[in-house]
């Protein structure tokens, strides 16, 4: 048994948890399922009651994510961020760039249309840097 969150506007599995969370203001979101193998990014569908793993993503649900990450990383490129003020950062602050870019470009790519999420080439950057945890983007 898992207990997941289901994002209100995309319907899709936002959190999953092997546990339900102690607080409880956290736990009223979750839902039980009975599905092990449930993920992330898995839908719901209303219409039965049912998850699953896969669903034609529309270009609108595309476009919120492109524009959420834009935003989640927008820090990283204003003038006092340790990427721009950092000379040792500058090989970080071009792959971060790029990476926006890409963002920026992607309801352009034909990829994008007509195709089932796990196909979507999201764009990725990684930002090991020496001494601190890893980060991965896309959030």
């Amino acid at each position: 048994m898992k207990y997941i969150e289901i994002h209100k506007q995309t319907k899709r599995v936002h959190r999953v948890e092997d546990t339900l969370p102690s607080n409880p203001a956290t736990a009223a979101l979750f839902i039980e399922c009975p599905d092990d193998t449930v993920a992330v990014d898995w839908w719901l569908d209303e219409a039965t009651d049912t998850l699953h793993e896969e669903k034609i993503w529309t270009m609108e649900e595309i476009k919120y994510r492109r524009n959420k990450e834009l935003l989640d990383s927008d820090w990283m490129v204003l003038e006092d961020s340790k990427y721009v003020t950092d000379p040792a950062n500058a090989s970080l602050l071009a792959d971060i760039k790029t990476f926006r870019q890409a963002l920026r470009d992607m309801p352009s790519h034909a990829q994008v249309l007509d195709t089932t999420w796990p196909y979507v080439l999201w764009p990725d950057v990684d930002m090991n840097e020496p001494g601190t945890k890893a980060i991965n983007l896309p959030f």
